[in-house]
């Protein structure tokens, strides 16, 4: 075992952790692994459409997000300790989703109070790949794809906060910028959403119920209080398997 490797080079090491890595090699892998959450997203909806055609693509692709990002936000919140459920907790949330590659997805945000915000893509690489194939292709996914999952993804924080556009593309003119600007409001009066189908399966799989063992130096993955519970969330602490 090699600590604190900047990366990979030299020999081949059988029992190789990510805690291995240097703080710069795991910002690399990091910014990696959000990307490929991407390219696994455009291989589905590629296989997809070419199998079954564009709207079982745009639907599929909606219930992806809606059953997955309301079960990994949580789990987000819970090992980085993101306490509260205002706005400023949502962007947090949003700021570390791998929904939202940095530089790839150049997100900025601005915290109006607790209950209001608004957030813009500077630039939206997801648009990138979808502009060449026409207004159709760019509607499917700004419109009916993100207003059948941000709410979703917004009420995992706080069921009363909603998200929703202040302009967003087809651009106009084509060249505008910030790509698209969204606004969040937390009110009593928002309807809340139902769990959907597709997040209550997902929430039973492995991959939503696994947990980590605590690291090689027998730092716990998750952060806990002494009274054994989630900083972020105040629920039980996962329990670190031996």
């Amino acid at each position: 075992m090699v600590a604190d490797r900047n990366d990979y080079s030299g020999h081949f090491d059988p029992d190789f952790r990510y805690e291995d890595l240097s703080k710069e090699a795991l910002v690399r892998l990091v910014r990696e692994f959000a990307l490929i959450v991407h390219l696994l997203d455009r291989s589905m909806c590629a296989a997809i459409a070419m199998r079954f055609g564009g709207d079982a693509m745009k639907e599929l692709a909606v219930e992806e997000w809606r059953g997955a990002s309301p079960v990994y936000g949580p789990r987000l919140r819970q090992i980085m300790n993101v306490e509260g459920d205002g706005v400023p907790a949502i962007f947090k949330v949003l700021q570390l989703d791998p929904g939202f590659p940095h530089h790839y997805m150049d997100v900025r945000y601005q915290v109006v109070d607790e209950h209001h915000g608004f957030f813009e893509l500077a630039h939206c690489g997801a648009l990138m790949d979808a502009e060449p194939f026409g207004d159709q292709m760019v509607t499917n996914m700004c419109h009916h794809i993100e207003d059948g999952t941000f709410d979703y993804t917004a009420q995992a924080v706080n069921p009363r906060a909603r998200i929703r556009p202040v302009h967003r593309p087809p651009r106009r003119p084509a060249d505008r910028l910030p790509h698209c600007r969204w606004e969040v409001v937390i009110d009593d009066d928002t309807e809340t959403l139902p769990e959907a189908d597709i997040t209550a399966i997902t929430a039973a799989t492995t991959a939503a119920t696994f947990r980590f063992p605590a690291m090689r130096d027998g730092t716990p993955h998750v952060p806990g209080r002494h009274d054994g519970t989630s900083v972020a969330t105040g629920a039980p602490s996962e329990v670190e398997p031996s």
